[in-house]
């Protein structure tokens, strides 16, 4: 059974999903208009740091996405 269960979220930030035994990070990138999610799957050791530390594990990775998202456009 393929359940989806929202970890954390910081609305408009990023939101952190278990499924299926992976942990899946989504940002929101609000340009263009309407906007839209870039998706990243956690790697074992980023999925063990986040559940030893929980969000502050993940910064560098949110601020990477926005960062590569606006400067490959």
């Amino acid at each position: 059974m393929n359940t989806k269960k929202e970890l954390e979220k910081k609305d408009w930030h990023y939101y952190v999903y278990e499924e299926n035994n992976t942990i899946r990070l989504s940002v929101p990138i609000p340009k263009p208009a309407p906007g839209f999610d870039v998706f990243y799957i956690l790697n074992e050791y980023e999925k063990e740091k986040y559940l030893e530390i929980g969000i502050k594990a993940l910064e560098e990775r949110i601020e990477d996405m926005n960062v590569t998202f606006m400067t490959t456009k």
